[in-house]
């Protein structure tokens, strides 16, 4: 039963019911034996999806408890779905203009998250960078520029939410410099909202 509340997978002990003469009285046996596993296996899935479901759920309350005032200030915002809650940071809490280096207040803010998600055991957890587009006139070099500068910030990201003892094999570094925009290039306050890191929190089974 301990293994149930880990949610591993149910594999059932096939029992054996002689030779290929079994009577209808064993092969009866056998095939309710067979499905009896079988729902047994469905349910303990289907257990466990509820039970991710309602561990993003405290994570995310925890997290709108601690980080209230960024959430305030817009700096920080959560999207959640049945399988995965994302955390969109915005550059200007984590870093100054085109650094890589985290700011002291944005360290604070990962090292809070970190023990949270530590507490949560995640199966998987993505640190994604982003960044806004270069003009046409800026040149095609800051296409890599910009790819390298989330690529650092997302590692960066990783790096302090490692220090506070998050499962190192949880996560996944991902960068994307300015393919994937969630607004408009064209001003100021859409290139703000592009820059961005975002944690992805999958709980899983």
């Amino acid at each position: 039963m301990a293994e149930y509340a880990r949610c591993s997978p149910y594999v059932p002990v096939q029992e054996q019911f002689g030779d290929t003469h079994e009577n209808w009285v064993g092969e009866t046996v056998q095939t309710v034996t067979l499905l009896a596993s079988a729902l047994m296996s469905l349910a303990l899935v289907i257990g466990c999806a509820d039970s991710a479901e309602q561990r993003l759920s405290q994570v995310q309350n925890e997290l709108e408890r601690v980080l209230r005032t960024a959430l305030r200030d817009g700096d920080i915002r959560m999207q959640r779905t049945n399988d995965h809650l994302t955390v969109v940071i915005a550059e200007r809490l984590l870093f100054d203009a085109g650094s890589r280096e985290l700011k002291p207040d944005g360290i604070e803010v990962l090292k809070q998250m970190g023990v949270l998600f530590k507490a949560s055991s995640f199966k998987e957890i993505r640190v994604a960078g982003h960044a806004d587009k270069a003009s046409a006139s800026d040149g095609s070099t800051q296409y890599f520029e910009k790819l390298a500068l989330s690529k650092a910030r997302a590692t960066q990201t990783v790096g302090v939410l490692k220090g506070d003892g998050v499962d190192s094999q949880s996560f996944i570094v991902e960068w994307y410099g300015d393919i994937r925009p969630i607004a408009t290039n064209e001003t100021e306050e859409g290139r703000q909202m592009n820059r961005r890191v975002e944690i992805v929190l999958f709980a899983g089974i």
